[in-house]
């Protein structure tokens, strides 16, 4: 017991790195798969910003982003922006209706009728897309 102890107050001891690249590397700067730090880029980066694919942090860019601030393909936050962005507050990035996703099912029957298409489609539990069909 007191070996581990000793182990991991040695490890507490380790200074941080600035920069750190590799497998889940930790440092103010991270890059890699899974990294950690404050400014963290790569696979599914973890940080106050983070930007690749799967992000997690404050801010993020990413094709799938959570977090205060999300920007990216499918994004989950208060502030999100993107095609098929869930968030309190949703910047538009694009301008087609035909990629929107809508709070209710009458929203999108609307604008499937303003876009000429038949039908609507879920999109995953809260949301509705114009058309029977998703967007290619």
């Amino acid at each position: 017991m007191a070996n581990d102890l000793m182990a991991n107050d040695e490890h507490c001891k380790t200074p941080v790195k600035h920069i750190a690249i590799g497998v889940a590397p930790m440092g103010t700067v991270a890059v890699g798969i899974v990294p950690m730090g404050v400014i963290s880029i790569g696979v599914v980066p973890m940080g106050v910003v983070s930007i690749g694919v799967v992000a997690m942090g404050v801010i993020n860019a990413a094709i799938v982003g959570m977090g205060l601030i999300a920007v990216g393909v499918n994004t989950m936050g208060v502030i999100t922006a993107g095609p098929m962005s869930m968030g309190l507050i949703q910047l538009r990035s694009t301008t087609n209706p035909r990629y929107l996703a809508y709070p209710s099912r009458e929203q999108a029957e609307e604008q499937a009728r303003q876009l000429g298409c038949e039908g609507v489609h879920r999109m995953g539990d809260h949301y509705w897309m114009p058309c029977s069909e998703h967007p290619q």
